[in-house]
């Protein structure tokens, strides 16, 4: 995608008005991401690299950024597109890989009570005890996006449903915006531009969702469960994340890292995340002879 040449940029698809999709010349396509600002491509780079470094990278497309330049060549023959989408020149812009057929979701019934709000979701008792292996694995793909979108303080997604309850107490019932399914039954995380960088600024605003719907579950993919505890083991999660994504985005000196009260933050709410699981793991956890 960084070396590729775009020879159409369309409207539609991509999420909002600014942003497009690209045809390579190749064939393959691309959602172009145009921030408002620069921190929301930020954003969604590093949502991006800790997915990675959490081992979630099946559910979020790849990604790699760009920069704007009219007469550069990667994009020399959509020159009236770019003017029609009054890009600056010289912005940095997130490429991330088109995907097709993607299906629209809703919240699990196990976790929707009748007034539309989450019920706690456990591991022992009433709620799980009659479902089969395939909606367990279905389950914790959604804990998956849970731990994921408190760790980044994603607003954009299941929390501004809870929010939205306010006034429509079935929307709960419908399609959860910025997530849908693969053809291969794979969740999928669109548009985290939120996480991180917009999202720590205003997590005080909406933390008061994320937190109760992180501990309204307590069923956890054990390979996920154990990247958390080693990142809150070795308190190194910001420096971590930061090697990630330097050894891997030629851009990446375009766009700032995270700031040290941001860095500060992801790892506290890491070492939230490990206390809630450890939690969980001494309460519900198999015992010997269970």
């Amino acid at each position: 995608a960084r070396g590729a040449r775009v020879v159409a940029l369309e409207r539609g698809g991509c999420g909002r008005s600014s942003n497009r999709l690209a045809r390579f010349s190749d064939g393959t396509r691309a959602c172009v991401r145009y921030g408002i600002n620069p921190e929301q491509i930020q954003g969604e780079a590093l949502s991006y690299y800790l997915a990675r470094l959490l081992g979630l990278q099946r559910h979020v497309p790849p990604l790699a950024l760009a920069r704007v330049e009219a007469r550069g060549a990667q994009w020399a023959q959509v020159q009236e597109e770019l003017r029609a989408a009054h890009w600056t020149e010289g912005s940095v812009v997130s490429l991330t890989r088109w995907l097709p057929n993607l299906t629209d979701v809703v919240v699990p019934a196990p976790w929707r009570s009748e007034d539309g709000q989450l019920r706690p979701l456990r591991a022992a008792g009433g709620e799980l005890a009659n479902r089969s292996q395939a909606e367990l694995v279905d389950l914790v793909q959604w804990t998956d996006l849970i731990l994921f979108d408190y760790l980044t303080a994603n607003f954009d997604r299941l929390v501004s449903n809870l929010f939205s309850l306010q006034w429509d107490p079935r929307v709960m019932q419908r399609a959860t915006s910025n997530l849908h399914r693969g053809p291969g039954g794979a969740l999928v995380f669109l548009d985290n531009e939120a996480g991180l960088v917009h999202g720590y600024r205003v997590a005080g605003m909406w933390d008061k969702y994320n937190e109760p719907l992180l501990q309204s579950v307590c069923v956890f993919r054990e390979r996920t469960a154990r990247r958390v505890l080693e990142l809150h083991r070795g308190q190194d999660a910001a420096a971590r994340l930061l090697r990630l994504y330097q050894r891997h985005e030629p851009r990446f000196p375009e766009l700032a890292a995270l700031a040290d009260p941001h860095a500060q933050l992801l790892q506290r709410r890491l070492d939230f995340l490990a206390k809630h699981i450890l939690h969980c793991k001494a309460k519900y956890g198999r015992r010997p002879g269970t």
